[in-house]
């Protein structure tokens, strides 16, 4: 992208952000355009029959669905990943998930319609394509094996926690128990605008973990606002321990992307920790930070949050793993 082109995008972004003037095609209106083809958005399948070699499945193709290991009567974790990313920014949370149980996982890979070079696009077009793709997915999921919606968890990082949002917003055969946005997308996002991003109408329970919400003045590429049932914002939400100019160096990340990362990190840990990310209803980061807050409603953060559990929660996390500090 030109320099001119990255101001221009920069710009916009900040203005959707607070003044909520983009107007980004709704989910199940596939940004005015055609449906995808199949071969854009497929689905990786991994069981304990196999951890680490993925069995293809995609929309309408029954046969595929019959000759792989998805087993209708276990649990099914879905992960959308993210901007220039791919399906193996699933695979720590695969490997935690069929460590700890019987399960069917689910990498969403919709990389071909994320790796273009125009943000903006992406956003307006690309998102909620993968999102309806998704959601007639899981309908043809449940149709074709019994599959119970109650077994079904949606998990997304970044862009993905929209795809995964819109996905609950465009099945017809039930609704989704709980959709986990892990730092969803900032950028030409609007609080107010809920029918093209995650929001508590695409799920029963919808749970977010905020760590690099603001702009991208900022290097923050997150959304910073709550918009789920329950909001997690580890060491303030923002800018997380650990992501120093050392380690940044060490890895060739940016400093918002090392930030934004993170939180896949957390909720992986979270899977199996033995003590958890505990996190207590507070209202502010200085409030939690000044102790205000030490006698409120505690609920553990990631994979074990309860389904009841409402409001806006914060914690501290160790600068390196393990993360979680009780």
């Amino acid at each position: 992208m030109s320099t001119s082109g990255a101001v221009v995008e920069l710009v916009l972004s900040n203005l959707c952000h607070f003044n909520h003037l983009c107007r980004i095609a709704p989910f199940g209106s596939g940004g005015g355009r055609a449906a995808p083809n199949v071969s854009t958005v497929v689905f990786e399948l991994f069981t304990r029959f196999n951890p680490t070699q993925a069995q293809i499945l995609e929309l309408d193709n029954l046969q595929a669905l019959e000759e792989s290991f998805y087993d209708p009567s276990l649990p099914t974790k879905f992960f959308a990943h993210g901007l220039h990313d791919g399906p193996g920014a699933a695979y720590s949370s695969r490997d935690a998930y069929l460590q700890r149980e019987n399960c069917n996982f689910i990498a969403i890979d919709w990389s071909v319609l994320a790796s273009g070079i125009e943000y903006p696009i992406i956003v307006e077009r690309d998102v909620p394509r993968a999102a309806v793709h998704t959601g007639q997915f899981i309908d043809f999921l449940v149709r074709n094996t019994g599959a119970p919606f109650e077994s079904i968890h949606l998990m997304g990082h970044s862009l993905g926690a929209h795809v995964v949002g819109g996905a609950g917003a465009a099945v017809t055969l039930g609704r989704i128990p709980r959709i986990t946005g892990l730092d969803p997308a900032g950028p030409l996002f609007s609080l107010n605008e809920t029918d093209t991003r995650l929001d508590t109408t695409d799920g029963d329970f919808v749970d977010i973990i905020h760590t690099n919400g603001g702009t991208l003045l900022h290097d923050q590429q997150g959304f910073l606002p709550p918009i789920g049932h329950i909001d997690f914002y580890p060491n303030g939400g923002q800018f997380q321990p650990g992501c120093t100019a050392s380690h940044i160096k060490s890895t060739g990340q940016e400093r918002g992307a090392c930030d934004h990362a993170r939180v896949v990190t957390y909720f992986v840990e979270s899977i199996n920790s033995e003590v958890g990310f505990r996190a207590v209803e507070c209202e502010t980061q200085v409030d939690f930070e000044t102790g205000l807050c030490a006698d409120n409603v505690a609920v553990l953060m990631g994979d074990p949050t309860p389904s009841s559990a409402r409001g806006i929660y914060y914690l501290a996390t160790n600068d390196k793993a393990p993360f979680a500090l009780g």
